[in-house]
């Protein structure tokens, strides 16, 4: 068994020092690496022999065109830009050994081959580039076939102490599914689980490889501006496996779905040598495409060279999307496992309790009561005791204080548990949630017809990503909305074209809320509107600036016999603001509150909803809006709506065909 703080001690020196995770108090070192590797990427080596030999090997590295192979744009993350020109996608200046390795593959691996012949003493805390990129050394040692004789191979000895720690037989693909409350969670996300052996009745144990954004303290609309912009460095860190299911499992409640990858002995060498040179890189991270899930793609290409799956994505990566390329090449993924979250474990035990159970269960979670149940023939007092203490874990795992009172009950509680002796099986075998794959493409384009009051009309819409609330929600958050550039260009008899809308972000969660999650439910929309007004007895249409954003709570029978049979009522209040001529003093804002209901069976779906604004504050005339809506889906790409809609001065009915892709 490897010695944990050794263990640790490296994983610390992979994080910070190859530029993971780079605290401020280390940027001396970090400036001497980058001035050291451009040096070693000038190297000439003082014997004339070493000379003659690293001559001969460049000249046989031009003369075999290796700058130009896959592999090697690979491992430099080379891409051809929309003007044609080629550029690496790592955006560290420490990753290149060249000052043009950014963009000229020769000169890197000129310069690379430049640095194995490295002679000079290397600085404490750093290392020999042979140890710095063994991919690259192991790779050109192939092609080149390297003579030890004429060239010293240097022993790496963090490096294969690291490798050797890790030493993962097989890896998974794990993907965590949405969660609305967060921001950062709305896409969802895969990283990577490196499964050893030794733990195989304990991977909790394993490993994990996540690529991720390091934002550091920033408010919501900074965050999402410069998520969406390529504001943040991202950047691929090393953890154990157990803290990254707690983070998402427990602390935010989002169900795991682990495809483990067929993975030949060359591939994980490979894997490992490159997932140590990730260590140096640093990349520009967006929300939309170069994301977490773009760039485990690439790295396992490296690993998996016959893999070419990053080219078929299209320009925005959606995670749960990746999985369905994973699944699509032949024989890669050989296993699926469910990985419950830690409220679908409550529900799991609530949904197997009876209603003698589930009474005493509501009872025990108001914490302030305080109570031990009773031994009864018709209680499972594990299972219910159990159910009380994930509801704990549920509430406060991310609380900065809890209740004196509640944290001296489920002490109180702890100990009850352990006198406890009728075990229970939970019945976890069918997910609470499905699977990314189930999931209909992002993207979708639509066209409609339909009659209004002021005259017939034929519309046609884009939406760029990712799905509405009349989408089928397998794969996705139910009860959710998350769309960009979501554009409506429409027609009327005998007039000219119009902008209807267009929502450059709008975000729906509206989760139920329950005595367990609490969970409140919101709505942001922002983007351009059409308002209809009236101006001499004439009722006109005019697009204006729109931002609409209320918040509120939605109810359902979560926990019924029939989950979910009653739909999902909301009940949302706040503002919205309006800016056009039309307008008195050119702007009209006040309060608005909305009724929303819909409800899912299988291929069909209802929304309806209606909203009150007030805007009398500017001095405007107050409006209603009331919207009834019908979608049948023919499968995950094809759908059919039927809508009924009306406001102030204006109805109208249309009907809608969807084609997502």
């Amino acid at each position: 068994m490897f010695p944990l703080y050794l263990l640790t001690l490296l994983l610390i020196l992979f994080t910070t020092s190859l530029g993971a995770i780079e605290p401020p108090s280390n940027i001396n070192i970090l400036d001497l690496d980058f001035l050291t590797a451009r040096n070693q990427g000038k190297t000439v080596p003082k014997s004339p022999k070493s000379q003659q030999y690293l001559q001969e090997l460049v000249g046989e590295a031009k003369e075999k065109h290796l700058a130009e192979e896959t592999h090697w744009y690979r491992l430099l993350r080379f891409k051809k830009t929309r003007w044609g020109y080629l550029e690496s996608e790592v955006d560290n200046k420490r990753y290149f050994l060249d000052e043009e390795g950014k963009h000229n593959p020769e000169k890197e691996l000129v310069a690379t081959l430049h640095s194995f012949f490295t002679e000079e003493p290397i600085p404490e805390g750093l290392q020999h580039p042979q140890c710095y990129y063994p991919e690259r050394y192991h790779w050109l040692k192939e092609k080149l076939k390297f003579d030890q004789s004429r060239l010293m191979e240097v022993s790496c000895e963090r490096f294969e102490a690291w490798k050797d720690a890790l030493s993962p037989d097989s890896l998974s693909v794990v993907f965590s599914s949405y969660y609305m409350q967060a921001p950062a969670s709305m896409f969802g996300h895969t990283l990577l689980k490196l499964n050893n052996k030794e733990n195989e009745n304990a991977e909790l144990l394993d490993y994990g490889v996540n690529y991720a954004a390091t934002p550091g303290e920033m408010d919501p609309f900074s965050y999402a501006y410069r998520g969406l912009t390529g504001g943040y460095p991202g950047s691929f860190a090393i953890f154990p496996y157990y803290l990254k299911v707690n983070e998402y499992n427990d602390m935010e409640s989002r169900d795991l779905w682990e495809y483990k990858l067929k993975l030949k002995p060359e591939d994980r060498e490979r894997f490992l040598r490159h997932l140590w040179e990730m260590g140096r890189a640093d990349f520009d991270y967006f929300f939309i495409n170069e994301n977490c899930s773009y760039h485990l793609m690439e790295i396992l290409e490296v690993a998996m060279p016959e893999l070419d799956i990053s080219k078929k994505t299209g320009w925005i990566v959606a995670p749960g999307d990746t999985i369905k390329l994973y699944l699509a090449e032949d024989g890669l993924v050989i296993s699926r496992k469910y990985r419950p979250s830690l409220y679908s474990k409550i529900k799991y035990k609530i949904f197997d309790m009876s209603e003698d159970e589930r009474t005493t269960y509501w009872e025990m979670i108001r914490f302030e009561k305080a109570f031990l149940p009773e031994p009864n023939e018709n209680l499972r007092l594990a299972l219910v005791t159990d159910a009380v203490l994930d509801t704990y874990r549920y509430r406060y795992t991310t609380k900065d204080s809890v209740p004196k009172q509640h944290k001296e009950y489920y002490d109180k509680l702890l100990i009850f548990r352990s006198k406890l002796n009728d075990e229970y099986t939970p019945n976890e075998q069918i997910p609470l949630s499905t699977p990314p794959e189930a999931s209909h493409p992002v993207s979708r384009v639509s066209t409609s017809f339909g009659s209004s009051s002021l005259g017939n009309f034929a519309e046609f819409q884009y939406r760029i990503a990712y799905h509405d609330l009349l989408n089928v929600s397998k794969g996705h958050a139910p009860n959710s909305e998350l769309a960009f550039f979501d554009t409506t260009v429409r027609t009327y008899e005998n007039k000219k074209p119009e902008l209807t809308s267009m929502s450059a972000v709008k975000v729906t969660s509206l989760n139920p809320y329950n005595s367990i999650s609490k969970d409140f439910s919101y709505s942001l929309d922002t983007g351009i509107q059409t308002a209809v007004y009236r101006n001499n007895d004439e009722t006109l249409r005019k697009q204006v600036g729109n931002f609409d954003f209320r918040f509120g709570y939605s109810f359902s029978n979560e926990f019924g016999k029939s989950p979910m049979s009653m739909g999902v009522l909301s009940v949302l209040a706040g503002v919205k603001v309006q800016n056009g001529r039309m307008f008195e003093n050119g702007v009209r804002y006040g309060a608005n509150a909305s009724l929303l209901y819909q409800q899912e069976w299988g291929v069909w779906k209802i929304y309806a909803g209606t909203t009150a604004q007030n805007y009398q504050l500017s001095h405007n005339l107050n409006t209603y809006y009331a919207t009834f809506k019908i979608r049948y889906a023919f499968s995950n790409t094809h759908e059919l709506r039927v809508e009924v809609n009306g406001e102030r001065f204006y109805e109208e009915a249309l009907v809608s065909y969807h084609y997502l892709f």
